[in-house]
Formats: structure tokens, C-alpha cells, sequence
């Protein structure tokens, strides 16, 4: 099955904030539109489907898995929003990482790269990039060799008006054979319609 699963994990505590998380059961292929104001646990919910959180109690399952499994780690990809490519470290080698991980060769990183407008850029630090250049190169690494599950955390941040009318071409594209599910601040129109998923404000301390 393709899809994700939330019960009973009511609410997850952040700090000195407690962020209630919603019962969910979303099937796919399909595009989930996650929104909501500062704080209101749109990448917590992220990082619970990541399988970076443990919840206290209930359940959070990836195709029918614990998120928290390694086939479950096998059947997503994620894309958070803080960048984690190592500055001094060429694209070429992020790419033979990334694909390893992946359990891929190094060329299909590489070609996504390339397919992204980054070719002329393999053999140049991370260091060397633009802010836009390094979110693209980001979200197409952490996507590399997709799964049945993308878990996109606003991957259009500091990417240009071209860039992002491509990439949201490229999400709803792979919308058509994996659940991918995008939190973004800003109102994108998006075809076919993305399901609409509004989280609701923190509580006033």
C-alpha cells in the first residue's frame, strides 16, 4: 500500500510547547498540501512520518510500517527544510552519498543533478552555491530514486520564480505514482487540486 497512517499520538511535546497532532489515514499517489501558521507543527508532523520523533504513545505508519522501522525508511524520502550538505564537500561526492544511501549508483544522483541545471556545478563546493542553487541540489539529492512516500518540508524556500514553477511541475509529476506530501507557506496553485491539509494555531501560552 502506498500511504501514511496517524492514530492516538494526540498531541507531542517541543521544547516548552505541546503540538497537538491530528488522526490522520492518507492513501496515495496523490498530493497533500500541508499549511498552517509559525508553530503549528507542520514539520513536527513531518518528522514524525520521518521517523525522527518516537511519540509517547499511538501510532505513526509509513505503507503499513512503523515509521520508526528500516522498511519504512525504505519506502520514503524526506526532504527537511534545513539544509544539511556540508559546505566544504563538492556536489560530485554529495551525489555518490546520496545515491549510496539510496542504494543506487552514484550516476543517478548525478543525472539529477545535471537534469536539474547543476552539471556545470558538480565539482564546486557547497560553499560555492547560491542559496537557491543549494535548496535545488538539496531536494533533488534527498529525492533521488523516489519512494512510495515523499515527505517534502518547504522545499520552494529561496528558490526563484523559474526554479519553483519547475519544481512544482516535478512534485505534482511524481504526485502521480508516490503520496507526496509538501508543506509550504505559500498558496500555489496546483494540478490536479492538492488535498488540503490546515493545521490548527498553537494555543496562547
Amino acid at each position: 500500500m502506498i500511504g501514511i497512517a496517524i492514530t492516538g499520538v494526540g498531541a507531542v511535546r517541543r521544547g516548552r510547547r505541546s503540538i497537538t497532532i491530528p488522526d490522520l489515514v492518507i492513501e496515495g499517489p496523490g498530493l497533500v498540501h500541508v499549511r498552517g501558521g509559525n508553530g503549528c507543527g507542520k514539520s513536527t508532523l513531518i518528522e514524525l512520518l520521518a521517523g525522527g520523533i518516537a511519540p509517547a504513545r499511538g501510532s505513526v505508519r509509513v505503507c503499513g510500517e512503523p515509521a520508526m522501522s528500516r522498511a519504512a525508511r525504505r519506502a520514503r524520502r524526506v526532504c527537511r527544510t534545513e539544509i544539511a550538505l556540508l559546505g566544504h564537500v563538492t556536489l560530485r561526492r554529495h551525489a555518490v552519498l546520496f545515491a549510496r544511501a539510496a542504494g543506487l549508483p552514484g550516476a543517478a544522483a548525478m543525472d539529477a543533478l545535471v537534469d536539474e541545471g547543476l552539471g556545470g556545478r558538480l565539482d564546486d563546493a557547497v560553499d560555492a552555491l547560491s542559496t537557491g542553487e543549494a535548496r535545488r541540489a538539496w531536494v533533488r539529492l534527498t529525492t533521488v530514486g523516489r519512494a512510495p512516500v515523499l515527505l517534502l518540508d518547504e522545499p520552494f524556500l529561496g528558490v526563484d520564480p523559474a526554479a519553483s514553477i519547475a519544481l512544482r511541475s516535478r512534485v505534482t509529476a511524481w504526485a502521480a505514482e508516490s503520496l507526496v506530501i509538501v508543506v509550504d507557506h505559500d498558496d500555489r496553485a496546483w494540478e490536479p487540486p492538492a488535498l488540503e491539509l490546515a493545521l490548527a494555531a498553537p494555543p496562547v501560552p
